[in-house]
């Protein structure tokens, strides 16, 4: 939404609505390709890479019910696909740092004692942090080595719940998230056990210990 209505900062001056439909048409194209290209195809969403999505780009304008649809109801699809690709080949620059927060982002909460805790909301909800995370780890818990896939078959491909390594309460200031050392994947058993105590979570290493001893 930012990249898509910042023309300031990014150049592009796109009305909120129409970024709302460019994210439905996303989806719609993820079920074309499901239908059409490949079964087991989940969401471009899940994609970052921009060599892989411009591979599926260029394979979804070869089905020929789709160039049909563009010749009779425009390039909706298309223009929602190309805006996508253009947001990861921004964020994949070295200088862009996608999770740093605006001061906007900025709130603070209360720790028990009473002493105050600045943290960041885009920090703690940042979808794409997940999606870096699953990218650089992939999807097999780091505490027991669940995989849902293997569990589950296709019901749980790309599933898995992200960890923060160090909780987001305990940060003096706002800081930037870095998914390769701030994250880990963590299946639902072991993300619950890991926090079950609220006023103590446990460290991976912690976590490893208790299985290996039971």
């Amino acid at each position: 939404m930012e990249y898509l209505t910042s023309a300031g900062k990014y150049g592009k001056n796109y009305a909120p609505s129409t970024v709302y439909n460019y994210g439905l048409a996303i989806d719609v194209v993820s079920n074309d390709i499901t239908t059409y290209l490949e079964k087991s195809f989940t969401s471009l969403f899940n994609i970052i890479d921009v060599d892989i999505l411009n591979e599926y780009f260029n394979q979804f304008h070869t089905i020929p019910q789709i160039i049909e649809e563009e010749k009779v109801s425009g390039t909706k699809k298309s223009s929602a696909f190309r805006r996508y690709i253009e947001f990861c080949q921004t964020i994949a620059k070295p200088n862009f740092n996608v999770n740093q927060p605006e001061l906007d982002d900025i709130y603070e909460v209360r720790s028990q004692d009473g002493e105050k805790i600045i943290i960041s909301k885009a920090a703690e909800r940042d979808a794409l942090l997940r999606s870096l995370a699953i990218k650089i780890h992939g999807t097999n818990c780091f505490g027991c080595n669940f995989n849902f896939v293997e569990k589950y078959g296709k019901a749980g491909e790309g599933f898995i719940e992200i960890h923060h390594t160090v909780p987001l309460a305990r940060y003096e200031e706002s800081r930037v998230i870095d998914p390769k050392t701030d994250l880990i994947p963590l299946c639902s058993n072991c993300h619950r056990i890991v926090h079950r105590r609220k006023d103590f979570v446990l460290t991976l290493e912690e976590l490893k210990v208790i299985i290996n001893q039971n």
